[in-house]
């Protein structure tokens, strides 16, 4: 009767630990998200910022002609494809 008590207060005190150690991981791993998007957050903006002036529009628009060095993509179009299909499937 003695080693099933003993047993079991030992289960119950490993089943503790492992209930501590999952808290633990899971609040480490939540501050661990939050930091990481704080982080993303401050290095990577998602907008650009923008500093306008009364002139910004005549100068950009001069920019872009001095940066004109002759080569164009052509006029964009999307087409349907001419060719035929590289991959073939068989159903047997």
């Amino acid at each position: 009767m003695g080693t099933t008590s003993q047993t079991t207060t030992r289960l119950a005190a490993a089943r503790r630990r492992a209930s501590l150690a999952k808290r633990a991981l899971a609040l480490g791993s939540a501050f661990a998200f939050a930091a990481a998007l704080l982080l993303a957050r401050e290095s990577h903006p998602g907008q650009a910022h923008i500093v306008s002036s009364g002139t910004g529009a005549s100068q950009n628009s001069s920019a872009e002609s001095e940066d004109d060095d002759g080569f164009t993509f052509g006029t964009p179009s999307v087409a349907p494809s001419t060719g035929t299909p590289q991959a073939q499937t068989h159903v047997s």
